[in-house]
């Protein structure tokens, strides 16, 4: 009977410290987005209705290990490219769509830049730019998906394959 009392305190101990830990997360990843909320306002002219719309996938996405630099970077360069509103959360929709799907969060922000950068290049501005970063992201997820769609059939191959030698050296016993 101790014992069962002594794991059962074990195992509520732990769920416990489990319970602080991830609500401790959530407070440090929602002061980090505050943090970089307040810095984007001072230094990239945006407002706080720009901001709000984009605070769950920042919080996302440094949860899934993306640097408040990182992210500061890409969002300064959206900026920069006038980039605002809707148009602003969309791309910062699409840029964690695309960490969800597996991509790392830095290689999420280069390709956001990247984009951000080549439209700027061509010449386009604000819903444009915004756009032409949308579908370099959408390019990417489905780059990603084909890629899974690739590794599955080949898994599926290579277990055919097993499976018929295995058939083989069983005919031949």
């Amino acid at each position: 009977m101790k014992r069962f009392l002594r794991i059962g305190t074990l195992i509520a101990c732990t769920g416990f410290l489990l319970a602080v830990l991830v609500y401790a997360q959530e407070q440090d990843s929602n002061a980090t987005v505050d943090q970089l909320n307040n810095e984007l306002e001072k230094e990239a002219a945006f407002t706080p209705q720009d901001l709000n719309p984009i605070k769950k996938p920042l919080k996302n996405m440094l949860n899934k290990g993306a640097a408040k630099e990182d992210l500061k970077k890409v969002l300064k360069d959206l900026s920069e490219n006038r980039i605002k509103g809707k148009d602003l959360k969309n791309t910062v929709d699409s840029m964690n769509d695309l960490v969800n799907s597996g991509e790392s969060p830095q290689e999420a922000g280069n390709i956001v830049s990247r984009a951000a950068h080549l439209a700027q290049a061509q010449g386009l501005k604000g819903t444009a730019l915004a756009a032409k970063v949308h579908e370099a992201i959408k390019e990417k997820k489905a780059e990603r998906e084909k890629l899974k769609e690739q590794k599955k059939v080949q898994r599926e191959e290579s277990k055919k394959q097993k499976e018929q030698s295995k058939g083989k050296t069983q005919e031949h016993k």
